[in-house]
């Protein structure tokens, strides 16, 4: 089309015909449109003070029209999650062309009354939205993303591994359309060599060259249009891209070669071919990489049902009678506290407990157990996990973005999106690497022209400086090898939070261990009822009457051996670290450790006491109006895992140290037990100076990992480097750590720790090689030392290299 026949339009850039443009004077200034909404989101960023956007815009861009969406909000019912002070969100936008798109989105939201946060993902194009309850509404804030040309999507109808499949796909037609035209264009190149050290006939010579042209102008022209346009775009933004380097290094070539050809010089079309063909391959083994990663955590999702059975309601005597009958719904029609039926065979839609049946239950695409877990009545069941062999009845809990499953996905996406603090220093030298290398290019062709006066030399000497210079390798170091870190530990049963994670938990020195349901399995069982003035029965009730009220584990295990009848109590008081107060049957009554009983004023047989808790027991001891009346020992077994965990640990130069409550001769004896060299105890540690034992760790810059179950510990987790929790999926364990292992193994810190040192290992390396290569191979494409093929074929191995050396990480 005749420039002077077309504009651009203001907003999106599309090139349209003159005449049909929308014309419209904008603060004085003419501006043309390619359509009303273009026309409408323009005047309403310049009304808005967000015209510097137009400004931000990078070479990423791609022109077209403005989304116009009218979308409704009940889309996003299932993933719309309460928080302290309002809602949250999480939705995919469409639309999104460049990085100032994701600048324009979250600032024309942020200025809305009520909005507290908006975070957009480049990587995934999904939005995380909070907003305060009563201020604004969902719907608003979906047609204020509508009004500048975004369209809002449900995130199930957006896939990050399907853009990057699509991006594989494109990279796999132009490659092969390169590949096909580069190996017949060899074949006449071939006999062009042949014939310029042997003779040729002219006629033929002439007719082989012409045949060049035809068979590399579909490769420069469609094969290297992505380079073509990326080039272009990045010009008129007045930046520069990797593509920049592509284009310029083949298009000089082609230019060349169309002038040696009616000159009769010889002519480099098989470089032109031969540089995209090659970078091709790379680009498509670079996206069939990211794809295999990302459909790793992606396919996760796919395992929840889209049709469930829903119960209206419930009673288990009408249930086995067969008068109450399920229904088929969608699966986003359910809400918490709905029943659903599943049968044998069927994936689990949601997250929520078991109210009738057993059966075993596949875990393993949350825990990566392979063995079925049984679940009987009462027992927890998480979405997307398979029913293999019972009917079940569940109360749902949880549904959609809200579940278990969906939360992990997310949890990994971000992971894989955010940035580890080694990136910063090569996306540092990547901005300013191109300018550099075009500017060694030119240099290095007036330099060769000015010293020898060989045109042709002059030309294929820049040519390779251009092609052989490789930021890709830069580009790809880090994240490259986040994403397969944290798809491999997904896999192995844990989940990472942020990809800064792993960097940091690979610099940990020192390690901490809750001990009660970390280092032990958390369950303990009474061994011994030891009485003063009172019989065993009478303790026992007095005891579990009042631990009834507490939920820590010492005081379940109490109320499990109680059958009978609790006694009543009143005034209530938990002291944590310490023990429990009340009033049971009228009577005063303390329960917990012996120095909480003294300092209560209580006289204790300390000696007694003491020589139960150096055979490694757990003491309760009780007082009943003041006077001692007994204690109960309780014991919980060391997980079988354990002492191997931290003889690993230990190997690997990292300090382990367990925290506890118990006092210091229960603490020695498990250390004892464990036989662990170096292995450290504190004990007489509350919940509450956990975190201060953390940040006592943490002084001298010494980097501090906490394991625990994230229950109550969850304060020590959050203020450690990086907080480990043992939580199988609870909330607060989601929420309080950096990493979440999903399977109750022990021996998964280890594994963890290890990948992060290989990950981290593994990325120096990649910098190194990629920072070694342009350092060490320029000056040889300067000097003249390889050809311009040779530097096509050299930059796609240098970030293959980096691609196959990551994928060490996944062994």
């Amino acid at each position: 089309m005749d420039n002077t026949k077309t504009v651009a339009c203001s907003h999106c850039l599309l090139e349209i015909n003159k005449n049909q443009a929308i014309v419209e004077d904008i603060k004085g200034t003419e501006r043309s449109f390619c359509c009303p909404g273009c026309a409408g989101v323009y005047k309403l960023l310049q009304e808005e003070g967000f015209s510097k956007f137009y400004n931000k815009r990078d070479t990423s861009w791609e022109p077209g029209a403005v989304l116009t969406s009218n979308v409704s909000q009940e889309l996003f019912v299932d993933s719309v999650k309460e928080t302290d002070t309002g809602y949250e969100v999480s939705l995919a936008l469409s639309g999104i062309r460049c990085a100032a798109c994701i600048w324009l989105i979250e600032s024309f939201l942020s200025k809305m009354d009520g909005v507290e946060s908006i975070r957009v993902n480049y990587a995934t194009h999904k939005a995380k939205i909070s907003w305060t309850k009563g201020i604004i509404t969902l719907k608003e804030i979906i047609d204020r993303i509508s009004s500048i040309g975004y369209c809002p999507l449900p995130i199930s109808e957006s896939s990050t591994a399907s853009i990057y499949e699509k991006e594989k796909k494109d990279y796999f037609f132009r490659f092969s359309i390169g590949a096909f035209f580069s190996m017949q264009l060899m074949i006449y190149t071939v006999a062009l060599y042949a014939g310029y050290f042997h003779g040729i006939d002219s006629g033929l010579r002439t007719m082989f060259q012409y045949t060049a042209w035809l068979l590399a102008t579909p490769v420069m022209f469609y094969s290297g249009m992505p380079f073509i346009k990326n080039s272009l775009k990045a010009l008129k933004n007045g930046h520069t891209t990797m593509d920049t380097l592509i284009f310029m290094g083949s298009g000089t070539a082609y230019v060349y070669s169309i002038f040696a050809l009616f000159l009769d010089k010889e002519v480099y079309f098989d470089t032109t071919s031969m540089i995209i063909t090659l970078i091709l391959l790379g680009r498509y083994i670079e996206s069939g990489a990211k794809a295999r990663t990302s459909n790793a955590i992606s396919k996760l999702l796919t395992y929840q049902p889209t049709q469930v059975r829903y119960l209206q309601s419930f009673n288990p005597s009408t249930y086995q009678t067969g008068n109450i009958v399920s229904e088929t719904v969608p699966v986003k029609q359910i809400r918490p506290g709905d029943y659903l039926e599943v049968l044998p065979g069927d994936s689990i839609p949601a997250d929520g407990t078991v109210v009738f049946g057993n059966s075993e239950v596949n875990e393993s695409m949350l825990t990566g157990e392979p063995l079925p877990q049984m679940k009987v009545e009462d027992a927890k069941v998480f979405a997307g996990t398979g029913n293999v062999n019972g009917k079940i009845v569940i109360l749902v809990e949880n549904t959609g973005s809200t579940t278990t499953l969906s939360r992990i996905v997310q949890a990994v996406e971000d992971a894989q999106a955010s940035k580890a603090p080694l990136q910063n220093t090569a996306d540092w030298v990547v901005s300013w690497f191109v300018p550099v290398i075009i500017i060694i290019a030119f240099s290095t062709f007036f330099g060769w022209y000015f010293f020898s006066g060989e045109l042709l030399t002059s030309t294929m000497n820049a040519v390779s400086v251009l092609v052989i210079a490789c930021p890709c390798a830069l580009g790809l170091a880090t994240p490259l090898a986040i994403l397969i870190a944290t798809s491999k530990i997904t896999k192995l049963g844990a989940v990472a939070k942020s990809g800064d994670t792993i960097e940091v938990l690979s610099k940990a020195k020192t390690v901490l261990f809750d001990k009660t349901g970390t280092i032990t399995k958390g369950k303990l069982k009474v061994e011994e009822i030891i009485v003063n003035g009172i019989d065993k029965p009478t303790l026992l009730s007095y005891t579990a009457s009042l631990e009834k009220n507490s939920s820590h584990l010492i005081a379940k295990a109490i109320t499990n051996e109680y059958l009978d009848d609790f006694l009543p109590v009143s005034d209530f008081k938990e002291h944590p670290g310490k023990g429990l107060s009340g009033i049971v049957n009228e009577k005063e009554v303390l329960a917990g450790t012996i120095q909480y009983l003294r300092e209560n004023g209580v006289e204790t047989p300390n000696e007694l006491v003491t020589e139960h808790i150096s055979k490694g027991y757990t003491a309760a001891c009780v007082a009943i109006d003041g006077i001692f009346a007994g204690f109960i020992t309780l014991s919980d077994s060391i997980r079988d895992d354990s002492a191997e965990m931290l003889r690993q640990l230990t190997k690997k130069g990292v300090k382990t140290v367990i925290l506890t409550g118990d006092n210091s001769l229960a603490a020695e004896k498990l250390v004892e037990k464990l036989d662990v060299p170096d292995l450290e105890y504190i004990a007489e540690v509350t919940p509450f100076e956990k975190a201060d034992v953390v940040r006592s760790f943490q002084k001298n810059g010494r980097i501090c990992a906490m394991v625990g179950d994230g229950i109550n510990d969850a304060q020590a987790l959050t203020t450690a480097d990086v907080g480990i929790a043992i939580g199988q999926g609870t909330d607060i364990a989601i929420e309080s750590s950096d990493i979440v292992l999903m399977r109750d193994e022990l021996k998964l810190v280890s594994t963890v720790f290890d990948t992060s040192v290989i990950t981290i290992r593994v990325i120096k390396q990649n910098l190194f090689w990629a920072f070694s290569y342009n350092i060490v191979i320029v000056p040889l494409a300067v000097t003249g030392t390889i050809h311009p093929v040779f530097s096509a074929a050299l930059m796609s191995i240098s970030s293959l290299l980096v691609v196959f050396n990551s994928f060490r990480i996944a062994r």
